[in-house]
């Protein structure tokens, strides 16, 4: 089905239906668990080296402000404020993951709203609530062109991820609607980065730099700025030039009847390596503790996955923490040893160590179709993984893995979200209660003010 009103007039008006109307529990307490796990990650993030790159080389670009660099004792304006903790929010690869475009919309959306609404002393409620809404925009954009730009090669949490950041600020900021429309239309037309940016400091630059975006756009559509209207149907526009022509139009028509946050939903995270590698480290830990099966028994695993896994994991001898993360190799065989993988064992102590290497080149990635065993319409996430592991004394073992733990069909428990969370502040250094923190952003409509989010 066509529309026959402009999409960024059709976006526009999803932001004010949204803005208009009370938002459903399941979907508000979706999202708190969102921002908890966002606050966890972007702390953790703020102890890496590639984020002290950013910070430093941003104290001096951007001005001094009102709005908290999460992890840091410093303040910058809400520009500089959502570009650092953007960044930071994705710098371990351990954030959130949505399939509506495949993208990593929290870290995205949370610093840029987080940022407008330290900066103008706006309440925790009115900052979950446009944290929603960022993100159902987003989705439903991403959703509307579906996965195939992804498949091409365009990193998604960047193209997409500054219309995410924008609707968000703007519904905070109470854009009128031209200016809502406006904004939303030069948030597109910037397009954004490839996936070749994986495994490097560009990843999560471009992440901090969408969400920045949210900011600086929104205060230009304010003063008056101008966006390309038919930014989606122009014939140099984004559905010709990156999509092939390919919208479906429908979920621009549902935005506020149905949520992406709840459908398809959005993964957390149980381990901090690239998400591909989620559902073949669940299927070897499961064979592990069921069969007792012991280092030294292990002759090879071999992990049968769809091509978007193997499009991701391209890193079969990982060389640093980076490319580690997206290394299948590494995920596995960290499992093996330590029975999880942990935000400590993210350097070369542990890439490098004999017992690891020789691990890694027991493991073998091969492209396959969904096993004829597996029903098609069974609960399977696009990064499905069957693998099988041979022992050397002859036997075999297979386990497949639709929804790996933390996906939105199989969440974390709370227990497991509170852990994930109190690992990430003893990662950080963040010297504060992880119980208290922890309370305060589930409970974030009560605060008052957004300054006193990360205050004692």
């Amino acid at each position: 089905m066509k529309s026959k009103t402009l999409i960024i007039k059709k976006l526009a008006e999803g932001v004010n239906y949204l803005n208009s109307i009370k938002l459903p529990d399941d979907v508000t307490n979706v999202a708190k668990k969102l921002i908890i796990d966002i606050c966890g990650v972007t702390l953790a993030g703020s102890n890496t080296s590639s984020t002290n790159l950013i910070f430093d080389s941003s104290l001096e670009i951007y001005s001094s402000g009102k709005c908290t660099i999460i992890g840091k004792n410093k303040t910058l304006n809400s520009s500089g404020a959502a570009f650092v903790n953007g960044a930071s929010a994705h710098s371990l690869d351990f954030d959130d993951n949505c399939y509506a475009g495949v993208v990593h919309a929290s870290a995205v959306v949370f610093p840029a709203v987080l940022a407008f609404a330290q900066e103008n002393s706006l309440s925790g409620n009115a900052l979950l609530k446009s944290f929603i809404i960022g993100l159902e925009i987003e989705f439903a954009i991403a959703r509307s062109l579906s996965n195939k730009i992804y498949d091409k090669g365009w990193w998604t949490t960047s193209v997409l991820g500054s219309a995410g950041s924008t609707a968000g600020v703007a519904s905070l900021a109470k854009l009128k609607t031209k200016e809502v429309e406006n904004a939303l239309s030069l948030a597109i037309s910037g397009v954004g980065a490839i996936r070749a940016v994986r495994g490097t400091n560009g990843k999560h630059y471009y992440c901090g730099k969408a969400a920045e975006s949210g900011i600086i756009i929104s205060s230009l559509a304010i003063k008056g700025a101008t966006g390309p209207l038919e930014v989606f149907e122009d014939r140099n526009g984004i559905i010709n030039v990156i999509n092939d022509k390919d919208f479906n139009y429908d979920y621009i028509e549902r935005i506020g009847k149905d949520f992406s946050i709840i459908t398809p939903g959005v993964d957390i995270k149980k381990y901090p390596v690239c998400y591909a590698s989620h559902a073949a480290v669940d299927g070897i830990n499961s064979i592990l503790k069921s069969e007792k099966i012991k280092i030294n028994d292990i002759k090879k695993i071999v992990c049968g996955v769809p091509p978007i896994i193997e499009s991701n994991l391209t890193y079969n001898d990982p060389k640093n923490a980076k490319e580690a993360q997206f290394s299948i190799q590494f995920a596995i065989a960290m499992i093996i040893k330590f029975g999880s993988i942990k935000l400590e064992h993210l350097n070369n102590e542990y890439i490098f160590d004999t017992s690891i290497q020789i691990l890694m080149k027991k493991i073998f990635m091969n492209v396959e179709k969904l096993p004829k065993k597996i029903n098609s319409e069974d609960n399977i996430c696009p990064e499905w993984s069957n693998v099988q592991l041979y022992t050397n004394d002859g036997n075999y073992f297979e386990k497949f893995i639709g929804a790996p733990t933390g996906s939105a069909s199989n969440p974390l428990t709370n227990n497991m979200l509170f852990d994930k969370f109190q690992s990430c502040l003893k990662f950080s250094k963040f010297d504060k209660e992880p119980k208290k923190l922890y309370d305060k952003l589930f409970n974030i409509e009560k605060l008052k003010n957004c300054r006193d989010l990360f205050k004692t």
